[in-house]
């Protein structure tokens, strides 16, 4: 947490950008960053137990996420998302289904975190911002509406960002000058740059971690049902 608060604005930015259009260090499935295929860029490889190192640089869950489920659910899920990512979209309805299978039971805790990949999704950051906003009025209820609406309809046009907020009841005067101000831009930020040290190179990046709050496995790209549902069952066995 403390070197998150280290990093500047262009830092985060800037770091995401480069890894972003250099290469991708996982393969688990597609995301908005595996779409290049540059083959003239050498890509390291990674192993299971790295990622699985650097993914324990995630920060714990707290108060201030924004939880669906039990939050002392024995599994967690932490994404990292981009709500212009075309992938995201995908899987959201696939983490939707986990909630349905193995929130209710509480057993599973979903925790969304902000990755938006500034520098091939335009509307990435003021979309993020504006979710922020939403959860400013609404708080946790409002906040997923939000982006299950943008999700939903997928998010190809800047107005959208407005129409949203309307079709939920928000103050628009309010929320429109909350997303000027870019004042969660700071909070955004430092999603992004744990989900750097995390290891997350590209979205969705999903951490599953067990009721010790370890590691037990990272879900890259918009992975299917089956997988997610199998690193749930291993979680809940820990």
């Amino acid at each position: 947490m403390e070197q998150e608060q280290k990093m500047g604005v262009p830092g985060a930015i800037v770091v995401a950008g480069i890894i972003i259009a250099l290469a991708v260090l996982y393969t688990g499935g597609k995301s908005s960053a595996t779409k290049q295929n540059d083959d003239s860029v050498a890509k390291a490889p990674v192993t299971k137990q790295t990622r699985e190192e650097l993914a324990a640089n995630v920060k714990p869950v707290s108060g201030t996420d924004h939880i669906i489920g039990n939050p002392n659910a024995p599994v967690k899920i932490i994404e990292f998302s981009d709500i212009q990512c075309p992938y995201c979209r995908q899987f959201h309805p696939t983490m939707q289904q986990a909630m349905e299978e193995y929130g209710k039971q509480g057993k599973v805790a979903w925790i969304y975190r902000h990755f938006p990949l500034v520098s091939i999704h335009p509307l990435a950051m003021p979309a993020a911002l504006a979710s922020e906003c939403a959860f400013e009025q609404g708080g946790n209820d409002i906040f997923w509406a939000y982006i299950n609406k943008l999700f939903a309809d997928g998010l190809t046009e800047e107005a959208q960002i407005s129409a949203a907020a309307v079709s939920l009841g928000l103050d628009t005067a309010r929320f429109d000058e909350c997303l000027r101000s870019e004042k969660y831009k700071t909070k955004i930020e430092m999603d992004m740059q744990n989900a750097l040290d995390s290891g997350v190179s590209g979205t969705p990046s999903s951490i599953v971690l067990d009721r010790n709050g370890k590691v037990v496995g990272v879900l890259g790209g918009a992975n299917p049902y089956t997988q997610v549902k199998a690193l749930i069952d291993v979680a809940l066995t820990k």
